[in-house]
């Protein structure tokens, strides 16, 4: 008799949504698997998002709402619970008895949840980054790390986040001629660590963005003694919205029938959360964020390149609602006159000894210049620039393996998550997490990604149970 050796799964990326995938996939061992994450990071879960050594960053949900399994939505808040890991955080718990921890807590969490499969030798950390991936003429993939080793895969997995974002064109050519330790600072990511450190108590201060992620740099500005005005601009100089002040359950609806126009889509809001004053809005747009693959599905591509150009920014702010923690330092800074937020745009920057003369023009037309020390960029993920991010993204793309979606949202996917070119699919070949947004719309938000990988995870094992392999295909 002989044994069913496992069918090999190569997951690339091991943030949250490369590790969540691990996780259901290993969770239920009803077909024989072997899991291998390449993350270069130490620990498995993290990613970008969960690996912020700043306190003031802190998950921008409750922890209430935030767990691995669909099926046990309290699972984060029980392991809060459990462990303490909060205990000492002042800041993390609400008079309405929320909890909002630091968001390397919740990394912590996902760490703690996969590490029994570690110590099985279900799942495998591999900590290197891939740098070419090619499909072999058996029909398996094979892997090349930084460290030079070759792995091969029966089935892979794309679990990358979307690219870093990019400075705008006017700061650009400053980025390779200044250095970390001199003055004008000029911060490209605000993610990495110790990317403000250079940054003086005394230095005035542009932001550029004014959503969650500049929210948090002001927490970690304001965490460091900031004294100096802040400014920060975007085209509408929107701030996310805040949670509502009471407990809401998603109400509306609305697919009956689906909107078919950008425009029909915003009526349709606007009217049912005018018909209903005294139910807060955050009700009716978790439900459109609910209904969200359905209400995208509905649209043609037309409509949804006219919904991404125009209401994209307003869907993010308040869809993205900012913890209540870092909201009333952001709002005592504004109080205290050291954070203003305007509508505005960068029409010139030049380099003027230690300072950025920089050329604005608001929202009426009106130019002023502004005399800064330090710029940060928070805006969102260069979502254009995919394919180019990352060298095994490319070579996949030239060998005719994968492309971006129609929307540039993120990569062509099927229905099933499968990566996709043109009207084929590949059935070896998946996309988990934000990346594949443009299929389903609605694909940033934890619990999305959490319902998709669980999704992905069913697919694959039956594909594995359908396809399972006969011989050794793992070499190092």
């Amino acid at each position: 008799m002989t044994t069913q050796r496992p069918n090999i799964v190569a997951i690339i990326g091991g943030g949250f949504s490369g590790a969540a995938l691990a996780w259901h996939l290993l969770k239920t061992p009803s077909v024989p698997l072997k899991v291998l994450v390449f993350e270069p990071r130490s620990v498995l879960g993290s990613g970008v998002a969960y690996s912020a050594e700043d306190p003031n960053h802190r998950i921008n949900v409750p922890a209430s709402r935030m767990s691995i399994d669909t099926k046990h939505p309290l699972d984060f808040l029980e392991w809060l619970n459990a462990t303490g890991a909060s205990q000492e955080d002042e800041g993390a718990r609400q008079p309405d008895g929320q909890i909002y921890p630091a968001r390397k807590v919740f990394g912590q969490y996902i760490a703690s949840r996969l590490a029994p499969l570690l110590e099985a030798h279900l799942l495998r950390h591999v900590p290197s980054l891939v740098t070419d991936v090619r499909k072999l003429p058996t029909g398996k993939w094979a892997l090349t790390t930084s460290a030079g080793d070759i792995f091969e895969a029966d089935t892979l997995v794309i679990a990358t986040s979307h690219p870093a974002p990019q400075l705008p064109t006017q700061l650009a050519a400053f980025g390779a001629s200044l250095s970390a330790d001199t003055h004008p600072v000029l911060v490209s990511d605000p993610w990495k660590s110790e990317a403000l450190k250079s940054i003086k108590a005394e230095d005035r201060v542009l932001i550029i963005g004014t959503g969650l992620s500049m929210a948090d740099t002001v927490a970690s500005l304001m965490a460091q003694k900031h004294s100096a005005p802040i400014l920060a601009i975007s085209r509408r100089g929107q701030r996310s919205k805040s949670h509502s002040l009471t407990p809401v359950t998603a109400a509306g609806d609305f697919l009956s029938p689906p909107a078919i126009s950008a425009r029909n889509l915003l009526q349709k809001v606007r009217k049912i959360i005018a018909d209903n004053p005294h139910t807060p809005w955050q009700a009716f747009l978790d439900r459109v964020r609910e209904q969200a693959p359905q209400i995208w599905g509905a649209l043609d591509q037309t409509e949804r390149r006219r919904l991404i150009r125009h209401l994209r920014p307003f869907w993010d702010t308040h869809r993205f609602r900012i913890s209540p923690p870092t909201e009333n330092i952001v709002n005592t800074a504004v109080q205290k006159g050291l954070l203003q937020i305007n509508a505005a745009r960068i029409l010139s920057v030049e380099k003027a000894g230690k300072t950025f003369r920089v050329i604005l023009r608001n929202r009426s037309g009106q130019t002023e210049s502004q005399a800064v020390d330090a710029i940060i960029s928070t805006t969102g993920p260069a979502h254009t620039s995919i394919l180019k991010s990352q060298p095994f993204l490319k070579s996949l793309a030239i060998e005719g393996h994968i492309e971006m979606d129609p929307s540039e949202l993120g990569l062509h996917v099927s229905a099933e998550g499968n990566a996709q070119v043109g009207s084929r699919k590949d059935l070896s070949l998946f996309v988990a997490g934000p990346l594949a947004r443009g299929r389903f719309g609605e694909l940033m938000g934890l619990p999305e990604v959490t319902l998709y990988a669980e999704k992905l995870a069913c697919t694959i094992r039956a594909q594995a149970a359908i396809t399972a392999p006969d011989s050794a295909s793992l070499v190092s």
